[in-house]
């Protein structure tokens, strides 16, 4: 399974034809919204049936489907690839003076045995309905606006992205996204809540490439860890990539490779034991210790002795942990992942995986 896209999720119990081959188990996902949409959404009822009704019928249904959205991706994080038995309840929440109102997606996270029939699709019939087709040419503005530059990312936008899976534009909405002012905690908070909502629904290969590439060759520090915080939200780890990245020349980027390393994955496997003892290997052999150590005479007593000589020239006591440089024996800068933290992260991972997996 590749996306949270292709978790099939049913409202009944069973489905004809398929097989159950694990109830993992109950799982739920909720969604808080504030009284004002629903005060507004009633106080407008006398014109449900005008020109807004659509709009809060779409608003309503976005609701519901980040819900059920959150749902599928609490499957995917334990390994389900169907979901049983969905209910979406709502409920007010009440305290203070204050209320809200909470939606709820409850199911069962299933393994299933996937049929090998090809599926049929409603793309297979020859019609497109208005309300497609209105959808389709929002598309195509958005995607448009997007490549021009003058895509502004308000709320409505995000929904329609979201919703609609707008992935052709990952890369602009980056761009978009790096100008603003990230000095606004709240607002970074904001845009950091949308903009993994949006990836969400992205294919996983178009999302890995998208948000790796960006982190790897993005030269802007702020707007980096800014993504790489987006890649440990959607628990992204890919072994060739990283594998690929950690045998970089450019110093810089073999340390944002070696940040990627330490990412969880939404779930573990044994199949991952040898795939982490690939990764050790290559930050072994690509992370050098830093200058060399060589042996020297005491100018006023003639005795030799070692020194550890760092890459910037500085010659520096063998019992030094740190250059003046600021640079240690390893070549990183205090604060840095390490290659020891990232193999240490690494075998830590492989022994919960043995002792609960493998029962050693």
């Amino acid at each position: 399974m590749r996306n949270t896209k292709d978790i099939l999720v049913s409202t009944t119990s069973s489905i004809d034809g398929i097989n159950v081959v694990e109830y993992i188990k109950p799982i739920s996902a909720h969604v808080v919204a504030g009284t004002d949409f629903f005060s507004d959404f009633f106080a407008s009822f006398s014109d449900f049936f005008g020109g807004r009704s659509q709009t809060y019928q779409k608003q309503l249904s976005s609701i519901y489907s980040e819900a059920i959205d959150n749902l599928k991706r609490n499957a995917y994080e334990i390994g389900a690839n169907c979901i049983l038995g969905l209910r979406v309840d709502m409920d007010e929440i009440s305290g203070k003076n204050k209320s809200m109102f909470m939606i709820t997606a409850i199911g069962t996270a299933v393994i299933i045995e996937i049929p090998s029939k090809t599926k049929k699709t409603i793309d297979n019939l020859n019609a497109i309905s208005l309300d497609k087709m209105i959808d389709l040419r929002k598309r195509d503005n958005y995607i448009n606006s997007a490549h021009e530059g003058i895509l502004i990312l308000n709320d409505a936008t995000w929904d329609f992205l979201t919703i609609n899976s707008v992935d052709e534009i990952a890369v602009n909405i980056l761009d978009i996204i790096k100008t603003n002012d990230y000095y606004d905690t709240e607002k970074r908070k904001k845009t950091f809540q949308q903009v993994t909502s949006y990836f969400l629904t992205i294919d996983e290969d178009k999302k890995i490439n998208v948000l790796y590439e960006y982190y790897m060759n993005n030269e802007l520090e702020y707007f980096s860890e800014f993504i790489y915080d987006l890649i440990n939200e959607l628990a992204i780890f890919n072994v060739e990539k990283l594998l690929e990245y950690l045998t970089l020349e450019d110093p810089k980027k073999k340390q944002r490779a070696l940040k990627l390393v330490i990412v969880d994955k939404p779930y573990f496997t044994i199949d991952d034991i040898p795939d982490f003892l690939k990764l050790e290997s290559s930050i072994k052999s690509n992370f050098n210790e830093n200058g060399e150590v060589q042996i020297v005479k005491s100018k006023l007593t003639s005795k030799e002795k070692e020194i550890w000589r760092c890459k910037c020239g500085n010659s520096n006591n063998i019992d030094a942990h740190r250059c003046g440089c600021g640079l240690d024996r390893m070549g990183f800068y205090e604060g840095e992942i390490t290659s020891k933290y990232a193999i240490d992260k690494l075998y830590a991972n492989i022994d919960l995986i043995q002792r609960v997996l493998m029962k050693k």
